[in-house]
C-alpha cells in the first residue's frame, strides 16, 4: 500500500479525517458521505504509517454485511496482514469463548432462537411474546436485570402491557430458564464481557493490549452497554475513532443511544471532531428534501449535495392504498426497463404491511420484483435459523443430508404456494451448509450463519426487478429511483411515536 494513494481519490474533509493526527477521533458522517472509505483508509494509512498495527486493531459495526465489506474493502486497498473487523457481539462473543478456556469454566451455548424461549415463557402467547421481546431487548441494552428493571422502566416512562411489574417476573423466569438451559442471548454476551472485564484488572489490561487501535463505525447506535464496553476498552490508551451520525440514529425501539455523538466533546475531552458535509449520493434536490425533513422537527440539517443538480422530488396523492400501489406500478412501467432489471428501482414503506399490497399490483401487470431473500421472517432466514440451531459439524451435516433427502417427495404438488416456498428455501439452505463443511469440515451452525453473512450465498444473480424495502431496511442502500410510499397521517410519523424523541427519531427515519 501506498500512503499517498490511500488520500487521492477523498474530497478535503475526508482526507482531514483519515489523516487526523489525533490517536481520538470523531467523524461526523452525513449520509452519502463515503464513511466506511473514510474508516477503512484510516486503518490502512495508519498501519501504512506504522502509527497502527494491524494485529492490534479492532473494527467494530452492526451487521455481519457491514463487517464483511469492511474486510472486503480492506483487502483490496492491499491490506494483507490480519485486521479484527467483526459485529460488537460476534466479536466478544469469540472472547469471551477463549475467557471460558482460559478460566475452565464451562462454556455457555448461544442461543440461536431467543423468541422460542420467550414464547416458552409466556406459554405460547404471541401477542405478550413479541411485546415481551421488545422488553428483553430494551433491557438487555441498558444492562438491567429483573430487579433492576422496574425503577429504570418507570423512569423512562415505559409502558409495557401488563405493567412494569409483570414484565420484571417476565425478565425473571426468562433469566432463569436460560441459566437451567446453560444458554445465554446476544445481549448477555456484552454483559458477561463487561462483568469480567470489571471484576478481573488482569483481563482487562490484555484486551487493552490486544485490542489497543479501536474504531467503531455508525456509533449513533451505541447503545449503553456498548457505550461501557468502548469505554473500558479505550481506558488508558484514547485510540479511539468513531465514525457515525447523530441525524442517522434511527434505533432507539433497541435501546440505541445517539447522544455519543451529539455530546462527544463533552464525553471525550480533547477529541478531534472531523465533520464530512458533502452528500456524494443524491442530487441537491433529495438532499434539500432530507434537511427540511430534519429542520422541520428541529433537528441539524446541514448536508450539502455534491452531485449536480437533478430533477425535483415528485409528489402524488392517491386516493387510498389501492390507488397508490397503481401509481407505484406507472412509475415503474415509466422507467428504464434496464434500470428495473438491475434492482435500480426501490420501493419503501414504513411497514412491512404496506409492501403486500404494492407487490401484488406489480407483479399483475408482470413487473418483476425483488424482495431481500435474507428479510427478516423469510423462508430463507426461517430456514437459516433451523441450520444454525445445529451445535456441531456432525449435526448440521446431518441435518442437510436428511433435508434434502426427505424433503424430494412426490405429494409437494399438494403444497400450498407458502408451503413450496420453506421446502425451495430449506433445500437451498441444506445446500449451502454442506457447501460451507466442506470448506470448514469442523464447522456448527454458528459459524455457518456467519459464513451466510459474509458470503452471502442466497444473492440471486441476474434479473432482480423492484425491490421492496421498508424504511429500516432501506438504510445504507442506493439506488437510480426511489419512490417512498405511505407519507401520510399513522404511518409518517408511525402511530406509535408518541413521545417527541420518538416523533424525532421518526423525523431522521424519513
Amino acid at each position: 500500500m501506498d500512503a499517498d494513494a490511500l488520500l487521492a481519490d477523498l474530497d478535503p474533509a475526508q482526507r482531514d479525517a483519515v489523516t487526523a493526527p489525533s490517536p481520538l477521533v470523531a467523524v461526523i458522517a452525513g449520509a452519502g458521505s463515503g464513511k466506511t472509505r473514510v474508516l477503512t483508509r484510516r486503518v490502512a494509512h495508519r498501519i501504512v504509517l506504522g502509527s497502527a498495527d494491524a494485529r492490534h486493531t479492532l473494527v467494530l459495526t452492526f451487521t455481519r454485511e457491514a463487517a464483511g465489506e469492511l474486510r472486503r474493502r480492506l483487502m483490496r486497498l492491499g491490506l494483507r496482514e490480519h485486521v479484527e473487523a467483526g459485529t460488537i457481539h460476534s466479536v466478544m462473543l469469540g472472547v469471551l469463548r477463549q475467557r471460558w478456556a482460559d478460566t475452565d469454566r464451562p462454556a455457555l451455548t448461544l442461543v440461536s432462537d431467543r423468541d422460542r424461549l420467550i414464547a416458552e415463557v409466556v406459554r405460547g402467547d404471541r401477542r405478550r411474546a413479541g411485546q415481551m421481546a421488545t422488553e428483553a431487548t430494551w433491557a438487555g441494552a441498558h444492562g438491567l436485570t429483573a430487579r433492576t428493571y422496574p425503577s429504570a422502566a418507570r423512569r423512562a416512562g415505559r409502558r409495557p402491557a401488563g405493567g412494569v411489574d409483570s414484565a420484571a417476573d417476565f425478565l425473571d423466569e426468562f433469566a432463569r430458564l436460560k441459566r437451567r438451559r446453560g444458554v445465554i442471548d446476544f445481549d448477555d454476551v456484552l454483559v458477561h464481557v463487561l462483568r469480567d472485564l470489571h471484576r478481573d484488572p488482569k483481563f482487562a489490561e490484555s484486551l487493552r493490549w490486544r485490542f489497543r487501535h479501536l474504531l467503531v463505525d455508525e456509533a449513533q447506535d451505541l447503545n449503553p452497554v456498548q457505550h461501557q464496553l468502548v469505554d473500558l476498552l479505550r481506558t488508558g490508551r484514547n485510540d479511539l475513532f468513531l465514525v457515525g451520525d447523530p441525524a442517522q440514529a434511527i434505533y432507539g425501539f433497541n435501546g440505541a443511544d445517539p447522544t455519543l455523538l451529539v455530546d462527544v466533546a463533552d464525553r471525550f475531552p480533547g477529541i478531534e471532531v472531523v465533520r464530512l458535509p458533502v452528500n456524494h449520493r443524491c442530487t441537491p434536490e433529495v438532499v434539500g428534501a432530507a434537511n427540511h425533513v430534519l429542520a422541520a422537527s428541529g433537528a441539524t440539517a446541514d448536508s450539502i449535495s455534491g452531485r449536480a443538480e437533478g430533477s425535483s422530488v415528485r409528489e402524488a396523492v392517491g386516493d387510498d392504498e389501492a390507488d397508490e400501489a397503481q401509481r407505484v406500478v406507472e412509475v415503474a412501467l415509466s422507467a428504464d426497463p434496464n434500470v428495473v432489471r438491475s434492482g435500480q428501482v426501490a420501493v419503501l414503506a414504513r411497514t412491512h404491511a404496506q409492501l403486500r399490497l404494492v407487490e401484488r399490483a406489480l407483479r399483475s401487470r408482470g413487473v418483476a420484483v425483488h424482495r431481500s431473500p435474507m428479510a427478516s421472517g423469510s423462508p430463507l432466514q426461517v430456514a437459516i435459523r433451523a441450520a444454525g440451531n445445529n451445535t456441531s459439524a456432525s449435526r448440521l451435516r446431518g441435518w442437510a443430508h436428511d433435508t434434502l433427502e426427505a424433503r424430494a417427495e412426490p405429494g409437494e404438488r399438494s403444497l400450498s404456494p407458502d408451503d413450496v416456498a420453506y421446502v425451495d428455501a430449506e433445500r437451498r439452505v441444506a445446500a449451502a451448509a454442506l457447501e460451507f463443511l466442506r470448506d470448514q469440515p469442523h464447522g456448527d451452525g454458528a459459524g455457518f450463519r456467519s459464513w451466510v453473512a459474509t458470503t452471502n450465498p442466497f444473492d440471486d444473480e441476474g434479473e432482480r426487478g423492484v425491490e421492496l424495502l421498508t424504511f429500516h431496511a432501506a438504510k445504507g442502500r442506493e439506488w437510480h429511483s426511489v419512490v417512498v410510499t405511505g407519507v401520510e397521517t399513522s404511518l409518517v410519523p408511525h402511530r406509535s411515536a408518541n413521545t417527541k424523541a420518538l416523533r424525532a427519531e421518526e423525523a431522521r427515519l424519513l
